[in-house]
């Protein structure tokens, strides 16, 4: 008596360890497949049987899928390949349609037919419970003997337990799916505003060239080019966007360089003129309004520089981007030019008065830096961590 009790200790021991672990995996992972095979292996060897089975109802279908399996050969079963029949034509179809755990002697059954899977792996005795789910039944996990066995009241108890954290993975797995499936479908719509609003702004900006070529005046001219490279900015934040896939993360290095050789083709200059560009700047991700108000910045600063630093068309314009610390970077603009005097700087326009808001719309502070050759401009700004994730991929 006292071996018996050891020997039933010991089974439910091993029992309660295979359905701990089993939870512990099927909680971190989210790949339903390595969760169903890693489940039949467990309920095999909680229930010291050489066959586990979960079979899946077919959508549509009266048919079984083995969705997972060990101790069957490929020639008779392969998990995502063989079907067994539904209803009365398998042991896993009578215990979906009687709604209930059917424990079956396989060579004495009447109750069904025992399906060619069952026949052909030489089964004496299998246990089918039911899986269920939110959305109906799932399927059924089955465990099958080669030998007169009894499944006792705790073996059944143990396979429903299983079988319960089974239907909550699968539960899991489809409103992760459905959660997946939603913000790809959200990403995808943004992607096409972006693309949309991208065109738009092309050809406000074509638009605006147009009617500065028209003008009759040159202050009328003067200010329609500049509205136009405002928009220009706006447009190439979404250009970003929209190449990178990212909904909402500009990478200021190279949407800046982009900017500032725009603004250099737009002043009729190349990299091999006299007049060159220094481009020193580290990758670092900020969001979408942040980036405008930065490339607006930079839009006015270099515009001014190539306006009126280089009378000889000799110097160079420099751009320099660094973390100063772990969410703190440093933007400076600078030429080595002839400078501004203060009657001209008062003559440019909204321009240069519009940087100390773009500056408090970047998250940050401008300055001007007095230099004893050209003109020089420092943004200090706030910036995500480094290694922070913004915005998604598609």
């Amino acid at each position: 008596m006292s071996r018996t009790v050891d020997k039933q200790q010991r089974e439910w021991a091993e029992q309660q360890a295979a359905l701990a672990e089993f939870g512990q995996f099927a909680l971190s992972s989210l790949d339903l497949d390595l969760i169903l095979g890693r489940a039949c292996e467990l309920v095999a060897r909680g229930l010291r049987t050489p066959i586990a089975k979960i079979m899946q109802i077919v959508p549509g279908g009266d048919e079984l899928l083995t969705r997972a399996q060990v101790g069957l050969p490929p020639d008779i079963a392969s998990a995502g390949v063989t079907t067994v029949p539904g209803g009365h034509g398998s042991a896993a179809g009578y215990a979906l349609a009687a709604g209930e755990p059917v424990i079956s002697h396989i060579p004495t059954e009447t109750r069904f037919e025992v399906s060619d899977v069952v026949r052909r792996s030489r089964v004496v005795v299998s246990a089918n419970v039911l899986i269920g789910g939110c959305a109906g039944a799932f399927g059924t996990l089955e465990v099958d003997s080669l030998e007169e066995r009894t499944f006792t009241p705790s073996d059944i108890s143990f396979l429903r337990n299983y079988a319960n954290l089974l239907a909550a993975a699968v539960d899991r797995h489809a409103a992760h799916r459905e959660r997946a499936a939603a913000a790809e479908e959200r990403a995808v719509l943004l992607r096409e505003l972006q693309h949309r609003t991208q065109n738009d702004m092309a050809i406000i900006t074509s638009m605006l060239r147009m009617e500065a070529r028209r003008a009759k005046r040159n202050e009328t001219r003067r200010r329609l080019d500049s509205v136009g490279q405002r928009v220009e900015v706006l447009s190439l934040v979404y250009r970003r966007l929209y190449a990178t896939g990212a909904t909402d993360a500009v990478d200021l290095a190279t949407y800046l360089e982009e900017l500032v050789k725009r603004r250099f083709l737009m002043h009729g200059l190349e990299s091999g003129d006299s007049v060159g560009m220094d481009l020193r700047l580290a990758p670092i991700e900020v969001d979408h309004g942040q980036a405008v108000a930065v490339g607006l910045i930079v839009n006015e600063l270099v515009t001014n520089s190539l306006k009126y630093a280089f009378p000889l068309r000799r110097g160079t314009v420099s751009l320099s981007l660094d973390r100063t610390g772990p969410d703190r970077a440093r933007l400076t603009v600078a030429d080595d030019g002839i400078g501004m005097p203060d009657a001209q700087v008062k003559g440019l326009g909204i321009g240069l008065e519009l940087v100390p808001v773009l500056a408090r719309m970047a998250q940050g502070e401008f300055a001007p830096e007095a230099r004893e050759v050209g003109t020089a401009g420092i943004l200090d700004f706030s910036v995500p961590p480094a290694g922070t994730k913004r915005g998604g991929g598609c």
